[in-house]
């Protein structure tokens, strides 16, 4: 990996290779912004630039040291995720005495937190405590979706990094670059990208036809027996490993953009809900559903599903959070 395989975040790129570059390193990176957008690969290709045997512009990504950061095989390198819902204060005293060993091979050791939103309570005080006393020749890099599921405390002693949303040609480049999708099916999933791009969902589509189609019929009714049965269904999904109420609530925020266009009068060509290859009457559903709301409670809409994201993404209980969303707009529809 390295900073030239990575698309759409030039800003942040930049930066890294400024402060290389001024040998200006500071000792903790704050990577925050929406999932699968490229933070964790760019934490990767700085960890290979810093310590590539070739010592280039940029990783070589072929040495023995790149393609054992690559694999997460090098003695010096470490990545440190949730141990189940929360990082766990016993991984991260292991992890702080590994970071204290002198490097072996590295120039600099790096430890890269990811999902550093889920830091226990104990875990990220202790934590802290290596952010205000780091040891040399060592480099933290935090990744979080949002630098307010963090500690103050942690987050004024990082050096944040925001990255962008990636835009729709950018998405469909890496799915053209990343899998053997065709043409028409790389442009449905871009589509409803919103911002990022989830290679593994190139292998779900079958599970996003499924979300998509039950949503639109809740959507279309609004009826107290389809009501009920979108609890049932959510209730499932979010028990289910497969995460499709995140799939539910990246749909709404498409289905609620594309109204909000209608309602303006704006070219349909537009729109992200358009005639797809499982749905050929997605703008008529789109026009059904319109008639329950007005402009105002669309955009009270679009709060409730930002506001849903970030209690699960603060380990709220998810069948809860997507329900309390469907009755909200349940009651809205009325």
């Amino acid at each position: 990996m390295s900073f030239r395989e990575i698309y759409g975040q030039e800003h942040a790129i930049d930066l890294l290779n400024q402060a290389v570059q001024r040998d200006r390193m500071p000792h903790a990176w704050l990577f925050t912004g929406q999932a699968n957008i490229g933070k964790y690969k760019t934490a990767v290709a700085l960890a290979q630039k810093l310590n590539c045997r070739k010592c280039g512009e940029d990783a070589c990504g072929e040495c023995d040291i790149c393609f054992q950061i690559s694999e997460q095989n090098f003695l010096d390198f470490q990545v440190l995720i949730p141990d189940g819902k929360f990082i766990k204060i016993d991984q991260i005293r292991k992890s702080l005495n590994w970071l204290h060993l002198h490097p072996d091979q590295a120039k600099k050791r790096v430890l890269i937190l990811d999902g550093a939103q889920h830091l226990g309570r104990e875990a990220a005080n202790a934590f802290l405590k290596t952010l205000e006393e780091p040891a040399p020749n060592t480099l933290l890099i935090l990744i979080a979706d949002s630098s307010q599921q963090l500690l103050e405390t942690i987050v004024s002693r990082c050096q944040q990094i925001r990255f962008r949303p990636l835009t729709e040609e950018i998405s469909e480049r890496i799915l053209r670059d990343t899998t053997n999708l065709s043409t028409a099916r790389i442009q449905l999933l871009s589509s409803f990208s919103m911002g990022s791009v989830n290679v593994n969902l190139a292998e779900r589509l079958e599970l996003m036809e499924t979300v998509q189609q039950t949503a639109i019929h809740w959507l279309t009714t609004f009826s107290a027996a389809t009501l009920e049965e979108m609890l049932r269904t959510c209730e499932t999904w979010a028990k289910s490993k497969n995460e499709e109420w995140r799939l539910l609530l990246d749909f709404l925020e498409t289905w609620f953009r594309d109204l909000t266009w209608l309602f303006r009068g704006l070219p349909e060509e537009k729109l992200i809900n358009q005639t797809v290859g499982f749905d050929e009457n997605r703008i008529s559903s789109l026009r059904k559903s319109g008639e329950h709301f007005t402009l105002q409670q669309i955009f009270e809409i679009f709060g409730w599903i930002a506001e849903s994201r970030r209690t699960i993404e603060l380990n709220a209980n998810k069948s809860l959070a997507v329900e309390s969303l469907c009755l909200q707009m349940y009651r809205r529809a009325l």
